[in-house]
């Protein structure tokens, strides 16, 4: 794949470029960063206007109020994108709605296969023991991390079925990120954990959308429709 970099000089878009450089099996064609950071081993632009090249894609790890931009770039030049920002808000849901009519559009609020794993085993278990149980989500990320609770605190959420769930974030340190969802009983519990170690898996996750996007006709997808291969 030719690939895009939106957000390029961010954390993730540095790990983004290393895995990309070491497996060698795909190009970055360029970078956009409004900063416009250097020290890439590729050119890096501080907007669109200057890629000129046939983009098979754009992976997007940058911020939600880069939205609008890429995808009115994106739908000029019917260019698949891969949207792993987090912290997106209404509007940018709505802006990325309206643009997937007109192009291919992966958007999830976290790139790890496990997380969404975990997603499809706590809907499941909660179909079973919603009303009997009651169900909490506890997270901890680095103290860098802005939204909290996180997209993937909410991710969890919305996977509980008709379930609540109180929630409880913690940022300290340098956590890549620790999600634990628990389900109490009046004399058991059960958890289920994710833990990130790196934030590889979010890279690798990221690509993994961009080659299914490639081939995909216009639509809004996600996760589920990558677990589905």
């Amino acid at each position: 794949m030719n690939i895009v970099i939106h957000g390029c000089g961010g954390r993730m878009g540095r790990i983004l470029t290393e895995m990309i450089f070491e497996e060698n099996e795909h190009k970055v064609l360029c970078g956009i960063d409004i900063e416009c950071i250097g020290d890439l081993p590729y050119p890096i632009y501080r907007d669109f206007t200057f890629v000129t090249k046939k983009v098979d894609v754009v992976i997007d790890f940058s911020n939600p109020t880069a939205i609008k931009g890429l995808l009115g770039w994106c739908i000029l030049h019917g260019t698949p994108v891969v949207i792993a920002t987090t912290g997106l808000g209404p509007e940018e849901h709505r802006i990325i709605q309206e643009a997937a009519k007109q192009i291919p559009i992966f958007q999830s609020a976290n790139m790890s296969l496990g997380i969404n794993a975990l997603c499809k085993a706590i809907s499941l278990i909660s179909s079973i023991l919603c009303g009997e149980f009651e169900t909490g989500i506890f997270e901890i990320h680095h103290k860098n991390k802005k939204d909290s609770p996180s997209g993937t605190a909410y991710l969890l959420e919305d996977s509980l079925k008709n379930c609540t769930a109180k929630i409880t974030a913690l940022r300290i340190g340098a956590v890549p990120g620790e999600h634990t969802v628990y389900f109490a009983g009046s004399d058991e519990v059960l958890t289920l954990t994710h833990t990130a170690y790196s934030r590889k898996i979010f890279a690798r996750g990221a690509l993994r959308a961009a080659s299914f996007i490639i081939n995909s006709k216009p639509g809004l997808y996600d996760m589920n429709d990558l677990n589905d291969l």
